[in-house]
């Protein structure tokens, strides 16, 4: 008896904790195309809410950056160009958001146009286009997109309420 209830107790532990880490669905690949889904306004807010300064998203887009998959956000914030990417993961044709995800930022600062800086298939710094440097011209970012990913799930709860 003990150990049925146990048991079903590890069980429902083992089933909650793989719902968490779930994720959410936020597009798909169809046919060679990366397409958002429903959730494409959540996630500007999400993005412009995580950035808390203003910050305001102008395209939104799914991007294979070497063999990793990214959620890419174009922004503007007082006028200098932003970039904000967030690490997905591909399940079947769907891209997912997880909770565990990064959040990678790059401002630009005395640089027209800063781009993400890959090492190791990841990004890891940003890097002045105009220069092709490495810089204090672009400031990079990196930090566990959680605060991102609950400002999402709180943008899709005000969307369906």
């Amino acid at each position: 008896m003990l150990k049925n209830i146990l048991f079903s107790f590890l069980l429902v532990v083992s089933f909650s904790t793989y719902a968490q880490n779930e994720g959410t669905a936020i597009g798909e690949m169809n046919n060679g195309v990366y397409e958002l889904n429903e959730h494409q306004k959540s996630l500007t807010k999400a993005f412009e809410w995580t950035f808390r300064d203003g910050t305001k998203v102008t395209d939104l887009k799914i991007e294979q950056i070497s063999n990793t998959y990214y959620l890419v956000a174009q922004c503007v914030y007082q006028g200098h160009k932003r970039m904000a990417a967030v690490d997905l993961d591909m399940v079947g044709i769907q891209f997912v958001l997880n909770e565990d995800a990064f959040f990678k930022m790059c401002s630009a600062v005395a640089c027209e146009t800063c781009r993400f800086f890959l090492e190791n298939n990841k990004i890891v710094a940003c890097k002045c286009e105009e220069t092709g440097t490495i810089s204090n011209h672009c400031h990079y970012k990196s930090l566990p997109a959680n605060g991102f990913y609950a400002n999402f799930q709180r943008a899709i709860k005000m969307a369906n309420d």
